[in-house]
């Protein structure tokens, strides 16, 4: 009974794709996700990942909750499902943002976990971050922009360090682990719409990006 991508990959699954896995630690509550089983070995389970606009994440609270999307092409797994992968140990958080000319960026972080509701779905988020994005959510230089320590908010539930509600502006309207506002958010707008600071500096605007994902493996 596979509870992430990790334990596929030991079980000798090797083909990036579609799994079921349970995460819940019953065999009534399968959760299909999409593995990578390439990048560094693979066994990564994707949280999120977008590849086009056909999908709007500007989305509730309960929708972020249970997650929505399909994971061979844009989705969000769910606040609950991440919690449930994070919980009982220290993982390593994998992002990419796939530019228009085809160049793709990452950064890895050495620790993440999400708490579960009623602590707000709030992040946790440890170093060292390395790769070719650079550190804009955990060490940003910056006490307002850093990400590690913030609840996660939506347009319908502010819980973010800005004196308004980060998600419902105009140019953002997505979920995120706001503190004010941020300087790392891959939930935004999609082209031909744009949003600020998907990744400040390396990619100041959304109309840059061609893709995203979001992917953790436990250590």
């Amino acid at each position: 009974m596979p509870k992430d991508c990790n334990d596929l990959c030991e079980d000798g699954q090797t083909s990036t794709g579609v799994y079921d896995i349970y995460p819940y630690g019953t065999l009534t509550i399968p959760v299909n996700v999409f593995c990578d089983m390439s990048t560094m070995g693979g066994g990564w389970t994707v949280i999120q990942k977008r590849v086009d606009g056909s999908v709007s994440f500007d989305r509730n609270l309960e929708e972020y909750k249970n997650g929505f999307g399909s994971p061979e092409r844009n989705v969000w797994v769910g606040n609950d499902v991440i919690h449930q992968l994070t919980k009982e140990g220290t993982s390593f958080l994998y992002v990419t943002i796939t530019l228009q000319n085809g160049t793709t960026l990452y950064e890895m972080y050495d620790g993440f976990s999400v708490s579960d509701e009623t602590g707000k779905y709030q992040l946790f988020l440890a170093g060292p971050a390395t790769g070719t994005l650079g550190d804009s959510m955990l060490d940003t230089g910056d006490s307002n922009t850093g990400l590690s320590g913030m609840s996660f908010s939506t347009p319908d539930r502010d819980n973010d360090k800005a004196s308004y509600n980060c998600a419902t502006l105009s140019a953002i309207r997505g979920g995120w682990w706001y503190n004010d506002c941020h300087r790392a958010f891959l939930n935004g707008p999609w082209s031909p719409g744009s949003w600020p600071y998907p990744w400040y500096p390396a990619v100041t605007d959304g109309s840059f990006i061609r893709g995203t994902t979001m992917m953790i493996r436990r250590h």
